[in-house]
Parts: structure tokens; sequence; C-alpha cells
């Protein structure tokens, strides 16, 4: 017991350091392994991973369930997808983890913007949550492009009919879009899919404005305050 309270105690320090590593690890593992020809399938795991994380974090900041509540209804919605092969459990599923996206953000964002100094682990967090809104967004594109087959276009042909999973495209269509760069080669062509997109590439510009300024803010404070401490 004492090792495991030693473990959580480490991890509940550098917990928003932990989920920054575990989501540049997956941004970066997906489209290696989709070059290589593997399954897209270990992405789906590293996703959950990673909202596990979160979970774990909704729990160490404010000690509510919330976030367990809906990490379970995702694993009874995925269990019953691979039982019964029912594909709104599916995206029902991936909705439900978009939720916890969600409160993750929340949590973050009022750790962010909260008095105090500005530490490591305030940074990674305000990384952490530019990093969970990329992959929110994403999993709202897949859930867009399975509802509305369509809603997006890749190299021309419709992604439906690309044969691919379209997970791993709309998670890198979301972060094309969150860093406003615009490659072109994949598309929203449906209304919704347009609106999100808009939606995701301003939050994604304001966000940088008003986090990199209260961040800007806390420091300058706290070296005041510093200063008049020695001049006292």
């Amino acid at each position: 017991m004492s090792i495991i309270r030693s473990l959580t105690n480490r991890y509940s320090r550098r917990r928003f350091a932990c989920l920054f590593f575990s989501l540049l690890i997956t941004m970066v593992a997906a489209p290696v392994f989709a070059a290589k020809g593997l399954s897209t399938r270990f992405m789906e795991v590293f996703l959950a991973l990673n909202i596990l994380a979160a979970v774990l974090i909704t729990l160490f900041s404010f000690g509510t369930y919330v976030g367990l509540g809906l990490l379970a209804l995702v694993l009874v919605a995925r269990g019953g997808h691979a039982l019964l092969d029912y594909e709104p459990l599916l995206a029902t599923s991936q909705g439900i983890g978009a939720v916890i996206c969600l409160v993750s953000v929340c949590v973050m964002l009022r750790f962010i913007l909260s008095e105090g100094s500005v530490t490591s682990e305030r940074i990674f967090a305000a990384l952490d949550l530019y990093l969970i809104l990329g992959v929110m967004c994403g999993l709202l594109f897949c859930i867009l492009e399975e509802e509305w087959p369509g809603s997006f276009s890749f190299q021309s042909l419709p992604l439906a009919e690309s044969r691919q999973n379209p997970l791993a495209h709309t998670i890198y269509f979301s972060f094309v879009t969150l860093g406003t760069l615009g490659y072109g080669d994949i598309i929203p062509v449906g209304g919704p899919a347009r609106a999100l997109a808009v939606a995701e590439a301003i939050s994604g510009q304001m966000y940088l404005v008003v986090v990199v300024a209260r961040l800007v803010s806390l420091y300058k404070g706290g070296s005041c305050r510093n200063e008049g401490n020695e001049q006292g």
C-alpha cells in the first residue's frame, strides 16, 4: 500500500507533465504507424490511455467522480460495440470521450487562470489544454463523418471511400485546423464539419492570446512580489 500511495503522490504532483508526454507520443506515433502499414488500433489504445489520464486529473484536482462515471460509460459503450457490433455504440463512446476531454479542458483552464506562481506544472497544463482541445475536436469530426458520410473530402475523394480509419484522419485534420496550417489534403465539405472547423480555428488562436497574456501577468506579478519582499 505504501508503494501505491507513493506512486499516487508522485503522479499527482506531475500529472500535467505525464499527460503532456502521453499526448505527444500519441500524436507522433499515429502517423508513424499509418506509414508503416500497422493497424490504427494502437492509436485508439493510446487515446484511451490519455482519456484515462484526463479522468485522473479531474479526480486529483477536484475529487469529483464525474470523470470516472463518464469513463465507465465509455467502457460500457465500447464493450457493447465489441460484443454486439452495433455501430451507434461506437459513436456514443467517442462522444463521451469528447465530453471527458471537455471536462478536462475546464479543469485545466481553471488551474491555468487561477492565482499563483508560474510553475512547470502550470505550463504543462497550458500545453495539455491545447492538445486536449485538438483531440476533442478530432473525436467530434470523426462522429460527424460517421453519422454523415461525406462530411470530409480526402485528396479529392470522400473520406468514407479512402478505406482507412477515419479517426486518424480527423485528429490529423483537427490539429492542422487548430494550428491554422490549412494543407488542403483534407477538406470539410458538410455544413456541421465546416462550422466546427471554424470554431476550432478561432478558439485555438484566442486561447494562445489569452493564456500567454495570463501566464505573463502571473510571472510579472510574482517577480514584483519577490522584489518587494527583498526590499522590505
